[in-house]
């Protein structure tokens, strides 16, 4: 493919995305207002009031909402497309039926609770000018030109590594402890004249290693930029970096610094960096800001993805025109990029990392060691996503899941004879949330926390956004709010990158018709992944039985290897018996 093709292919997809978006929008906002509250789509606020000039405090009603934080809502009283007095505000925190929302210089003078209730609608950004800046930029610029296009079109020679820097850069990680893979992982991201791409699979050390990448890169006086799909992975990369004592800081808007280090400066935009060096430093940014203000007047000599395997191609492309050599760490075998405009069946590869791995391999190092499951744990997705290839090392590897005391219930769950343990979802017509599944959920961590379990060593995982919201109920009843906060209970999306001692993995779907209808999303092979590597040293998967006859109608290669994946992961499982001690 050409470069002339490829950028046509590039804007097409940011097209259909940005029609997806707004055709996903607007049948959310024209649905009728009842069934939007009983649903969770629309939220109704019982009071409003300014914070700041950015933030307002709103009030919730109770009831079953879908929005949690980090969401972008709309404020309107009855119809979002011909009322709406608040646009693109973001919940910043909730707690006790309070939400706190960051907005754009709000103007409530035109709300009047006279005219009627207030709501809150999802709401979204139009960032498809971003893309066409950048885009625009790819097609009339020297690096665009002789750089981004060939690359993205497999015409670039990427195999060109500048030996002495990959030698000195070997030494470095191999003095720091780091394993063989990661060494050679460092040294390529610091020697590669163009392109490294480093496959990490879960708990292999990726962000030591970009850590290391970068410390180098700024020791040879280079600018690096750190840019991934969110805040969080950025903030996290940079953490690590900063950790090295080297020059660092983040570049966006003060909201988004949750989980920052206080030691990490940071900077609304590049500018205001007084005492920046001209060489020899790093700037934390997503993909948006170099085409903003914050960032767009500044050219790096390298750009370092995380988690890139949920980057798309026009993301990646933004921060790609600002450098000129590039480091793409991520694993295509976990979460790909939400794409709205394609089926999760597609079998075209969306994200930037998976399109690079597959042309350019001789670039490519695979982190093949994970410091987080033990053995046990580490076998199946090991054999099935990484070729055999992933091993358990450190502390970790021998380790097996064990309780101070003995459970009143549940022994065989809980003996370290059985790091893996599969419980047949109850119930027949469950959809979206499954109180039986929560109640049993919650008794398993009940006799688990009875027998000495701490419950910051749980996580709960689920499918649903519902699913999730009523086991933190009962979790809150059984346990108290404070106590069981300290346990994650989350999306599969939302607990990427994260571990635990112990993981329950609650699929809670058992409709038999619904399971059908949903069963790409719910059996999807790298959702999968990511939700039964986040334990240590054990984990509890609870779902659907699948039979032997199940069967969808079609023949889809991508969705009949997710279910062949499935059912070999519950034969690889003990499986357990309600009602067996």
């Amino acid at each position: 493919m050409n470069a002339k093709a490829i950028l046509e292919d590039l804007r097409e997809f940011v097209e259909q995305e940005h029609l997806a978006n707004q055709a996903k929008l607007f049948s959310v906002w024209e649905k009728p207002l009842a069934a939007k509250l009983q649903s969770g789509e629309t939220q109704l606020i019982s009071q409003l009031r300014s914070e700041t000039k950015n933030h307002l405090i709103l009030n919730v009603e109770k009831g079953d909402s879908r929005f949690r934080e980090g969401d972008m809502i709309c404020l309107h009283q009855g119809n979002p497309k011909q009322t709406t007095q608040v646009r693109q505000a973001v919940i910043e925190a909730e707690n006790n039926g309070e939400w706190l929302v960051r907005t754009f210089n709000h103007d409530l003078s035109n709300l009047d609770w006279d005219d009627g209730d207030i709501y809150a609608d999802p709401d979204s950004m139009d960032l498809k000018p971003f893309y066409q800046k950048a885009l625009n930029d790819l097609a009339s610029t020297k690096v665009g030109q002789s750089i981004v296009l060939p690359l993205l079109a497999g015409n670039l020679d990427t195999d060109f590594i500048y030996c002495d820097n990959y030698d000195e850069a070997a030494d470095f990680a191999e003095a720091h402890g780091l394993n063989d893979r990661q060494i050679d992982a460092v040294a390529k991201g610091v020697a590669a004249k163009y392109l490294a791409c480093i496959q990490g699979p879960p708990g292999t050390g990726k962000t030591q290693v970009i850590s290391m990448i970068v410390q180098r890169l700024i020791t040879e006086g280079q600018r690096v930029l750190v840019t991934s799909h969110t805040h969080m992975a950025i903030n996290n990369a940079l953490n690590k970096i900063a950790e090295q004592g080297v020059t660092v800081a983040k570049v966006g808007a003060a909201a988004c610094n949750k989980g920052l280090n206080s030691g990490v400066k940071h900077f609304s935009h590049a500018d205001d960096w007084q005492n920046r060096p001209d060489s020899g430093y790093a700037i934390g940014a997503t993909p948006f800001a170099t085409c903003s203000s914050r960032l767009e007047n500044f050219e790096f000599d390298t750009a370092i993805f995380d988690e890139a395997s949920q980057i798309t191609v026009p993301l990646a492309v933004m921060a790609m025109r600002k450098a000129r050599r590039y480091v793409f760490v991520g694993d295509h075998k976990q979460l790909p990029p939400v794409v709205l405009s394609k089926s999760v069946l597609h079998n075209k590869a969306f994200s930037a990392f998976a399109k690079l791995m597959a042309t350019n391999q001789q670039s490519a190092t695979l982190l093949n060691q994970t410091y987080r499951m033990n053995r046990e744990l580490s076998r199946w997705p090991g054999k099935q996503y990484y070729d055999g290839q992933l091993i358990s090392a450190g502390r970790n590897a021998m380790r097996k899941f064990s309780l101070p005391k003995q459970p009143a219930k549940y022994l065989e769950v809980f003996s370290d004879k059985h790091a893996f343990v599969f419980i047949e979802s109850p119930g027949t017509n469950a959809k979206t949330s499954n109180t039986a599944e929560a109640e049993l959920v919650v008794d398993l961590l009940a006799n688990a926390v009875d027998a000495g379990l701490e419950l910051s060593d749980v996580g709960l995982i689920s499918p649903y956004r519902s699913h999730s919201k009523i086991m933190r109920k009962m979790m809150a009843k059984r346990f108290g709010t404070l106590t069981a906060k300290a346990a994650v209970v989350d999306t599969v999306e939302r607990m990427q990158g994260q571990e635990r001692e112990i993981v329950i993995v609650s699929l809670c779907t058992t409709d038999p018709q619904f399971l059908i209808a949903v069963a790409a999303f719910l059996f999807q092979s790298e959702r999968l992944n990511v939700a039964i590597t986040r334990p240590k040293t054990k984990l509890i998967l609870i779902g659907p039985k699948l039979a032997d006859d199940f069967c969808l109608g079609g023949n889809n290669r991508v969705l009949s290897n997710s279910l062949a994946d499935y059912r070999s992961l519950v034969q690889a499982a003990y499986c357990y018996t309600l009602g067996e001690n």
